[in-house]
């Protein structure tokens, strides 16, 4: 019963890290960096057909 255990532990853990190879070189654990405000503020002040071009011209 001993070496069954044993064996089950090997065998899980070889598939557990082959599996955490597998997501981490698809990037899986990869952070994503959050967009800038700046680079929104533009859309989120004007929507279409509700302002003059010279409003949403992000100036």
């Amino acid at each position: 019963m001993k070496k069954f255990l044993l064996y089950l532990f090997l065998i899980l853990a070889v598939l557990s890290a082959l599996f955490a190879y597998i997501l981490y070189t698809e990037g899986a654990f990869k952070t994503h960096e959050p967009i800038e405000k700046s680079n929104l503020e533009p859309f989120m002040k004007c929507e279409t057909g509700k302002c003059s071009t010279a409003k949403c011209d992000g100036k």
